[in-house]
C-alpha cells in the first residue's frame, strides 16, 4: 500500500495519503477527486544517536559502514 502526494485541482491543497487498492483518494481539504499525482521522492533514513544505519549483505559499495 504506497502513499502518493497529491495535488487537488480544485482547491490547490498539497496533501500525501495511503493509497488502498482500488480506492480513489480525495482531497482532506475539499473532498474534490481531481487530483494531479505528484512526484515523490523518497526520504532518506532517519539516524538518531543510537542507531547506526546498515548495509545490505555485500556491502553497498564503498560506504564507510561496508
Amino acid at each position: 500500500m504506497p502513499i502518493y502526494d497529491y495535488q487537488c485541482q480544485k482547491c490547490q491543497e498539497t496533501f500525501d495519503t495511503l493509497v488502498r487498492g482500488s480506492d480513489t483518494p480525495h482531497c482532506p481539504k475539499c473532498g474534490s477527486i481531481e487530483l494531479e499525482k505528484l512526484l515523490s521522492i523518497p526520504a532518506p533514513p532517519v539516524m538518531n544517536a543510537s542507531s547506526e544505519p546498515s548495509c545490505p549483505p555485500g556491502g553497498c559499495g564503498g560506504c564507510r559502514f561496508n
